[in-house]
């Protein structure tokens, strides 16, 4: 029996809404029925956060533009497009395509920085990455630019009411390394936790410069050597789509938001050796969902 045939578009868009994203746009190509029901905004709103309008009407974006979009559309719209939120535009806003569920990254801004405030231009510089032919574009209006420190730690800290409930959380420290950069042949320390933890999280490496070279031939190691060479040792980099580098810091779960309302704090730092380090730009951290293994 043909359901499509028995079933308004109603009860369809309804069962569909109950399934993921890349389920209800393989079933669009079931029948013209079930594509109807499958692009309408009864099943695409169910995919979008529960307080998208509020994120949306914070936003410096065009709202209005954005509102007059098909629940479809503007879902898609937010995967791709990040929009700034908050009072300083610090933050930026988009959806994981393939669950629904909210990213959000914390501007360089954002992040406590130290000797990073902008009163000591000799050791942290803000500049626009709009202006600068050889970073790569930031959807934030400033990028940090480390011209030398010994001391290095750089912090962030999100409430976990604002994010996606029941889901893991990745956190990634987003940043470029400019030539002539120096001081990071040894790894920096990474770290995530809860605020209310007692103790912290475990601090794990982080070689945050790619560019190992070797023996007396300055040979530039591949990817692959790296990855051998620091599989046990730490973690590794690599290229974003958008040019930058990002580097994990770890992972959480974010449970349900009725009974938690914490704050989750990451950290990346150098402060033992304490060699003198420059050409590292901070983009910011983000945070998105990781598939469960």
């Amino acid at each position: 029996m043909d359901i499509t045939r028995t079933l308004p578009e109603e009860c369809i868009a309804k069962i569909i809404s109950g399934t993921s994203p890349r389920d209800a746009c393989r079933l669009s190509l079931v029948s013209r029925a079930f594509g109807a029901a499958a692009t309408s905004n009864l099943v695409w709103e169910r995919f979008l956060p529960p307080d998208y309008q509020e994120i949306i009407s914070s936003s410096s974006s065009s709202s209005a533009s954005l509102n007059m979009l098909t629940k479809k559309n503007l879902y898609f719209h937010l995967c791709d497009n990040p929009i700034l939120i908050g009072n300083s535009n610090n933050m930026s806003f988009q959806i994981d395509k393939l669950s629904g569920k909210k990213c959000l990254m914390l501007a360089a801004r954002e992040l406590s920085i130290a000797w990073g405030s902008g009163d000591t231009p000799q050791y942290w510089d803000w500049t626009s990455s709009t202006q600068s032919p050889v970073l790569p574009k930031s959807r934030f209006s400033e990028v940090a630019h480390l011209r030398s420190v010994c001391w290095l730690e750089i912090k962030g800290r999100i409430e976990t009411k604002i994010l996606s409930p029941k889901t893991k959380y990745g956190a990634y420290f987003i940043y470029s390394m400019v030539d002539g950069c120096y001081g990071f042949q040894i790894p920096v320390k990474v770290s995530i936790r809860l605020e209310n933890e007692v103790e912290g999280g475990d601090a794990t490496n982080a070689y945050l410069n790619p560019r190992i070279w070797s023996g007396t031939h300055d040979r530039q190691q591949s990817n692959e050597e790296l990855l051998q060479i620091n599989r046990q040792d730490g973690r590794l980099p690599i290229k974003r789509e958008d040019m930058w580098m990002e580097i994990e810091i770890g992972e959480f779960f974010n449970g349900s938001q009725v009974d938690d309302h914490g704050v989750v704090e990451m950290c990346l730092k150098e402060v033992q050796v304490l060699n003198w380090k420059s050409g590292l730009v901070v983009h910011g951290i983000e945070l998105r969902p990781k598939e469960e293994s």
